[in-house]
């Protein structure tokens, strides 16, 4: 049988100019196992400095984050970019 999981593949740190100031890496670590999350994918607009800082809150918690980013283009198109952590090897 296989086990579901459950994943918001798409979440922005008070690094993205859509976000509010409060989702620094703790609280949206709190905030994903509040919400009973099981993956997180962290990808900021144009952006990917707070990756590691949610990869370390989210040590030793039963949760996992993909790291990302949401890179613009010159013709305003976002494509959600997804890479190996070095950190975790995932």
């Amino acid at each position: 049988m296989l086990k579901g999981f459950k994943c918001d593949l798409h979440i922005h740190t008070c690094l993205s100019p859509c976000a509010d100031l409060d989702m620094y890496p703790t609280a949206l670590v709190e905030k994903s196992l509040d919400s009973g999350l099981d993956v997180i994918g962290i990808c900021d607009h144009n952006a990917s400095e707070n990756v590691r800082y949610v990869i370390e809150a989210s040590r030793g918690k039963p949760v996992h984050v993909l790291p990302g980013m949401e890179v613009t283009t010159r013709e305003e198109v976002h494509n959600w970019m997804r890479w190996r952590d070095s950190m975790t090897g995932c």
